[in-house]
């Protein structure tokens, strides 16, 4: 159990670092330089795009099975650990339009991610 429980841990603490570091990034990049700020709604959805799908792509090329079941998990845990985030910092965020789309998303990159992990396991 401690080994299962250790793969998720490490995939899903991945895909919040690199969000993180992907995200601010981003921000140096958009204000050093003559970009629009229009830009940023887009790059922070491709960023959860991409660190979802690395995150169901880590774990189920760990496991070789099940890769939808465990990049929707991902994708649910990740979309969590936002929204409690969100909660903790800022809950005015919060609206249900942002909240559905977001939740899909997630849901949507981690079933992809997760299915592109078993054809990357070799096995």
């Amino acid at each position: 159990m401690n080994r299962i429980l250790s793969v998720e841990l490490k995939a899903i603490t991945r895909a919040v670092l690199f969000s993180l570091a992907l995200g601010l990034v981003s921000a140096i990049v958009i204000y050093f330089s003559s970009l629009s700020e229009e830009l940023l709604p887009a790059l922070g959805k491709s960023i959860l795009i991409l660190s979802v799908f690395l995150a169901a792509c880590q774990v189920s090329k760990h496991y070789g099975s099940k890769g939808l079941i465990r990049g929707l998990s991902m994708g649910m845990v990740f979309f969590i650990i936002m929204l409690i985030a969100t909660l903790l910092f800022n809950p005015s965020l919060i609206v249900f339009k942002t909240f559905v789309y977001t939740l899909l998303l997630c849901l949507l990159a981690g079933g992809l991610g997760g299915i592109l992990g078993i054809g990357l396991n070799g096995n």
